[in-house]
């Protein structure tokens, strides 16, 4: 196990535990007192308990939060994955009548979403892009409907500073392996594609 938890509070605990087990990552959840078992890559740790456990620095410390609990499984993957950044964070998005979310990072799904209100995935978007995640981040938007593409990208547009945007055809869209689109809801997976598509640039932000 290279994975574990520790929180003393029971809503912090089970918060947290289900974000990961949503994830699919196996985990040791740690007793108060308990000594950190070898192997332990990383913990994850309520912002409450800080002081009440104690982290070797060969250990990832990723303390959680209410506000930062969305982003825990991308710092995770970095973290098992022995990595401070992945080397391209994507972010695809189908826009419609609701908006399918995809994160990949190293080409990795790390998190898909589906939301049916634009102030929520803004707010998802800042805070993954405030975490500082990745050496390069690139939003994919599909151009299925025009409409709803340009609510996203006019929403989006005072997070996206430093950020390559592309317009995906989703026509042409790459159609992933079935085991990368494992447990992803079905109106996540044409985000999923356009991440993995490349699109036509725009100029956005500069």
């Amino acid at each position: 196990m290279e994975l574990a938890v520790y929180a003393s509070h029971a809503k912090d605990y089970y918060a947290i535990v289900e974000v990961l087990k949503k994830h699919h990552f196996k985990f040791l959840s740690l007793n108060p007192g308990a000594p950190l078992p070898k192997g332990i890559k990383a913990l994850v740790v309520s912002s409450k308990d800080l002081d009440k456990i104690e982290c070797p620095p060969s250990v990832k410390l990723i303390k959680v939060d209410d506000e930062t609990l969305p982003i825990t499984p991308a710092k995770v993957k970095l973290a098992l994955d022995g990595k401070d950044l992945f080397s391209e964070l994507v972010i695809g998005i189908d826009p419609g009548e609701t908006y399918g979310l995809a994160v990949l990072g190293d080409l990795d799904l790390i998190d898909c979403r589906v939301f049916r209100d634009l102030g929520a995935l803004k707010e998802y978007v800042d805070l993954l892009l405030k975490a500082r995640l990745a050496t390069k981040v690139l939003l994919r938007v599909g151009n299925g409907s025009p409409r709803h593409r340009d609510k996203v990208l006019s929403t989006l547009s005072s997070t996206l500073k430093g950020v390559e945007v592309e317009v995906v055809d989703e026509s042409l869209a790459f159609n992933p392996p079935p085991l990368l689109l494992k447990g992803t809801p079905k109106d996540a997976v044409s985000a999923v594609k356009i991440a993995l598509k490349r699109g036509v640039k725009l100029r956005f932000n500069k």
